[in-house]
């Protein structure tokens, strides 16, 4: 991932992560590649690959370690299923092509469970709220 806005709002994300659980990554990791990497981090111009790199060996060594997404850049190193938060008690599922105006309320654990439209014979698109 470059240096755009989005990018930079990532990698910020991340060390505001890494800064509220600095203790239990540090554990979990190890202290050679922690002190190496946080280092960087730390002292280091946000700006520079240098620093980029090493919120990047933290991330991939905090998911090696078993914290699920890592730091949370996965956004940046490609396609990932992203741990969900709490099932939501009910969704809203639509046509995926707008022809008809039929809404499927779906409630408790299978809110999520994607419905198909008989209409298209496609999955029914989610209502964003």
């Amino acid at each position: 991932m470059g240096d755009g806005t989005q990018a930079r709002r990532v990698y910020e994300n991340a060390v505001e992560y890494l800064c509220r659980n600095a203790d239990a990554v540090r554990e979990l990791i190890g202290p050679a590649l922690w002190e190496a990497s946080f280092a960087v981090v730390r002292d280091g111009d946000p700006s520079t690959a240098a620093w980029r790199d090493a919120v990047r060996a933290l991330h991939q060594a905090a998911e090696g370690a078993g914290i699920p997404g890592g730091l949370g850049l996965s956004i940046t190193m490609g396609a990932v299923v992203w741990p969900s938060g709490p099932t939501p008690r009910s969704v809203g599922w639509v046509c995926p092509t707008g022809r008809c105006g039929r809404v499927d309320l779906r409630e408790g654990a299978t809110a999520l469970e994607t419905p198909a439209c008989a209409l298209a014979g496609r999955p029914m698109r989610l209502v964003d709220g």
